[in-house]
């Protein structure tokens, strides 16, 4: 096995192991927290929201940027074989993990109580605080991740992230319902502390991983007679934050925009005389029902960029411009395919799926009104996220972050006019949603075709999916009201998600929108081929 983790050096195959586990991981962490929701209820999803943003921010800049640091200079190292230094470095990088991942923790715990009182939501304080330890082992588990990935395999990352997220699910969802009984706010740290323990068997595979693989690196390192750049520690630490902060800036510019976006829509609720309860749990309701019905069909989305990025980098080592634009053109194709059906469905069916997912009907009608809206950032997140991968893909990182910290400045101006000068509450967050998702996916999909000269065919891409889902929903509507008159609704709706699929991939097939070959070349694309 050791052999197969050092040596593996396929960059499609690699990056495609990621893209899967990417996909699983993103899966399981939404649907989980459907039943999570279910526990908290709205006002407890509030406070385990609120905790998780702060959380998700402190990680980024805890930890987000060492796995590929660590990876791009260990990864330099294994090239020119200094197989010693880079044991160096990776047991240096481990003594950094523990000092910053203790540092971060201690943040995030002691200045829980400040942090929930200035986000007007004091009750969100032990969530946040049950996060804490999370910080610390996230900045040891990445340490590992970057060791691995710097040897090029995705393998043991791959495996970890599941394993992580699947044990993150199963503790979140027991120690919240065990936790209930003393409070809403004590089920949401539980949920909060499974985090925690998810990272940490995460962690505990990596560290299995590595002393199955001990004996080949210390074999490597013995025959290595290469001299070592520096033995002292605080090099390679300098080393390491000279290569992570750029990256560093890079995640902090995507991420920072939903800490802002919470920050101030709790704030203008409080400008507002909404009460502490209120803001809870119309913060739980936007993140716990809103986001995760949007997310779900984005999350894919990223998983087909991810997906991409491997194949156009290859395609751009080998300077073969004509086929790196017809990989970006399916890529693009097929987030548009998945996405547009996937707005109206939403839009067709939101009051239908709360009902089937979520027990609390508390503010039903306005849910329902926020997702029709919103809808529509389903297909311009979509773009937004397939086209910052396909930038990433190109070596055009800085393009990302400044597009995105032009979207943030634009969204908090109109915020101030939603949430503050007009009181719009969960409708002035979502319009807000809307024009952040339109000018992040207009600057960086305008980024792609000027760097590629990319020509779109718009019958392709926008025309024929645009019919196909018109269908879809039409008939969508249609037999779910029918079937509502006979049998009870939550069945209705389980009954008509296969017919709507089924109707849309027949309407695509009628209207030639992918040949045989273009099917092969997208991710999954030749399963889906087989099925039609």
């Amino acid at each position: 096995m050791s052999k197969k983790l050092i040596g593996s050096n396929n960059l499609i195959v690699q990056g495609s192991i990621l893209a899967i586990a990417s996909l699983i991981v993103r899966l399981i962490g939404l649907l989980y927290r459907i039943p999570l929701v279910n526990i908290l209820g709205i006002e407890g999803s509030g406070y385990y929201a609120s905790a998780y943003t702060i959380y998700t921010f402190l990680l980024i800049i805890s930890s987000y940027g060492l796995p590929a640091a660590i990876s791009k200079i260990i990864a330099k190292r294994m090239t020119i074989k200094k197989y010693k230094e880079a044991h160096i470095i990776f047991k240096s990088s481990l003594v950094f993990a523990v000092i910053i991942g203790a540092a971060f923790s201690g943040i995030l715990y002691f200045g829980a109580e400040w942090y929930s009182n200035f986000i007007e939501i004091p009750k969100a304080k032990i969530a946040i605080q049950g996060l804490a330890p999370a910080l610390f082992i996230f900045s040891f588990m990445s340490v590992f991740r970057g060791y691995y990935q710097g040897m090029n395999t995705m393998v043991p990352t791959a495996i970890s992230q599941i394993i992580e997220q699947v044990f993150n699910a199963i503790f979140s969802l027991v120690i919240a319902m065990l936790l209930l009984q003393r409070g809403v706010e004590y089920a949401a740290a539980g949920s909060s502390i499974g985090t925690g323990m998810g990272a940490f068997f995460g962690t505990v595979f990596l560290v299995i991983v590595y002393f199955m693989m001990r004996p080949k690196i210390h074999e490597r390192c013995q025959k290595d007679t290469n001299t070592i750049e520096s033995g002292n520690i605080t090099f390679y630490w300098k080393l390491l934050l000279m290569t992570s902060i750029p990256m560093l800036i890079g995640s902090t510019a995507f991420h920072v925009t939903n800490l802002v976006d919470g920050i101030m829509f709790n704030k203008a609720l409080a400008f507002h005389q909404y009460s502490a309860l209120q803001i809870a749990s119309l913060s739980g309701l936007f993140e716990g029902k809103y986001k995760i019905l949007i997310t779900l069909p984005v999350s894919i989305a990223a998983a087909m960029a991810t997906a991409s990025i491997p194949s156009i980098t290859k395609s751009l080592v080998l300077n073969d411009h004509t086929v790196v634009v017809k990989k970006v053109d399916l890529a693009i194709r097929s987030v548009l395919m998945v996405s547009i059906p996937a707005m109206v469905g939403v839009f067709v069916l939101a009051r239908p799926i709360l009902e089937l997912l979520f027990k609390d009907m508390s503010y039903i009608d306005v849910t329902v009104n926020i997702l029709k809206l919103g809808s529509i950032t389903i297909v311009l997140f979509g773009v937004s996220t397939i086209s910052i991968g396909l930038l990433q893909g190109l070596g055009l990182l800085n393009i990302p972050v400044k597009n995105s910290l032009i979207s943030l400045v634009i969204k908090v101006l109109f915020n101030i006019l939603f949430l503050y000068v007009l009181d719009t509450n969960l409708y002035g967050a979502v319009i807000t949603n809307i024009i952040f998702a339109a000018i992040s996916g207009y600057l960086n999909f305008r980024a792609v075709r000027q760097y590629l000269s990319l020509k779109i065919n718009i019958y392709k891409t926008i025309v024929a999916p645009s019919i196909a889902s018109a269908i879809m929903g039409v008939v969508t509507f249609v037999v779910y009201t029918l079937l509502a008159i006979v049998i009870a609704p939550k069945l209705s709706t389980v009954l008509v998600l296969p017919v709507a699929m089924i109707v849309y991939l027949i309407a695509l097939l009628k209207l030639k929108t992918f040949d045989a070959d273009e099917l092969n070349a997208i991710p999954f694309g030749s399963k889906l081929k087989r099925f039609l």
